[in-house]
């Protein structure tokens, strides 16, 4: 796993290079007319990305097949396109509207998301399943996970401001539970 999580922590390393690189090219841009979502945005990734990583480093004993590791490199790659597209990459002249921005790659993005907390979630309730709970304990460990996932693919339809804003709220819980799990 050593192996894995070296090549990890490069491809993690890069996505927020991304993000960073988009960011600074937009705080420097006189020509960008601000709002909300797209940076909350951004930084739903940027913690995703960090909660990901500390994951992989605290469950990095033992080695990995290349078939275990696959779906890895397949959420290390949504992770990447998804730091990618969390800013402008490119502002031209005209500059460029983050609202606008959001709507243009609101689905895009989402479904990136979508697909990276799916994959990750697959495993873990399967994980969880092979530990052998009753259903109804088992239906109760995954019930917070499964309503995010159900919020993060109703942001790919989310196309009001409320809707975005109600979406954005509900999973802001997140990273306060991410918290509390690795604090406890």
């Amino acid at each position: 796993m050593e192996q894995a999580l070296v090549l990890a922590s490069i491809v993690l390393g890069v996505a927020i290079a991304f993000e960073l690189e988009h960011l600074n090219n937009v705080l420097r841009s006189k020509a960008v007319k601000w709002h909300w979502a797209q940076p909350i945005f951004a930084l739903f990734v940027l913690l995703t990305i960090i909660a990901y990583w500390w994951g992989a480093a605290k469950n990095s004993e033992g080695a990995i097949t290349l078939g275990e590791f696959l779906p890895i490199m397949f959420q290390l790659v949504m992770l990447a396109l998804l730091a990618a597209v969390s800013f402008p990459g490119q502002i031209d002249d005209d500059g460029v509207d983050l609202a606008q921005y959001y709507q243009d790659n609101r689905r895009y993005q989402w479904i990136l998301m979508s697909l990276f907390f799916w994959s990750v979630n697959a495993r873990w309730f399967w994980t969880l399943w092979q530990r052998g709970p009753s259903l109804p304990d088992f239906l109760a460990a995954i019930s917070g996970d499964v309503i995010a996932g159900f919020v993060i693919f109703a942001m790919i339809f989310a196309s009001r401001w409320w809707q975005v804003a109600l979406g954005f709220a509900i999973l802001s819980l997140a990273p306060v539970i991410w918290v509390g799990r690795s604090l406890g």
